[in-house]
């Protein structure tokens, strides 16, 4: 992945997304979770929401705007779903930011919450699932 596709996703969405985001997915690349981290999530019955994937810059542009016009708030920009679909957010930010917190869109009832302070620690819940 290159800079210049996460400045082409900020300037199109009009949001910065964190620092911490951005120097994670340059360095390393997109997670892609595998069905044993739900599998692990469902039978520890752990409450956490699984994530099933990870958002590439251009998925981002489109998967936002495709749900803006569904229900998703205009203050928020997806980057992750979960295995029904639903949204894993950043909040829209005008400034660079080292962090931001991550929100789940619900699709079904509408509904956002924040789920984690920052990116990181959402990812640390995830590391820290023992496989079955």
């Amino acid at each position: 992945m290159a800079e210049s596709e996460l400045e082409s996703t900020e300037g199109r969405l009009e949001t910065r997304l964190p620092a911490e985001y951005r120097e994670a997915v340059l360095q390393f690349g997109l997670p892609r979770p595998t069905s044993a981290l739900l599998e692990a999530i469902v039978d520890q019955e752990l409450r956490l929401r699984d994530v099933s994937d990870f958002l590439s810059p251009s998925e981002i542009v489109s998967v936002t705007e495709d749900w803006r016009e569904l229900g998703l708030p205009e203050q928020f920009v997806a980057f992750a779903t979960d295995c029904m679909g639903n949204l894993f957010c950043f909040p829209k930010n005008s400034e660079a930011s080292d962090e931001l917190p991550v929100y789940y869109f619900n699709h079904d009832s509408g509904a956002v919450d924040k789920i984690a302070s920052t990116s990181s620690q959402w990812i640390d819940e995830f590391c820290s699932v023992t496989p079955n």
